[in-house]
């Protein structure tokens, strides 16, 4: 995976990341236990 560092955190990280302005519920609602499902699937390590 490629990474970048992130000098505020003091290490790297991937260079993909999540969308989550959908989340707001502006396409229309989002349940919020769905919402949440997606943030911690998201920060699950595979």
């Amino acid at each position: 995976m490629e990474t970048r560092e992130a000098a505020r955190l003091g290490r790297d990280v991937g260079t993909v990341g999540l969308g989550c302005w959908q989340l707001g519920g502006d396409w229309g609602r989002v349940d919020d236990a769905d919402a949440l499902a997606v943030l911690h699937a998201a920060l699950t390590p595979v």
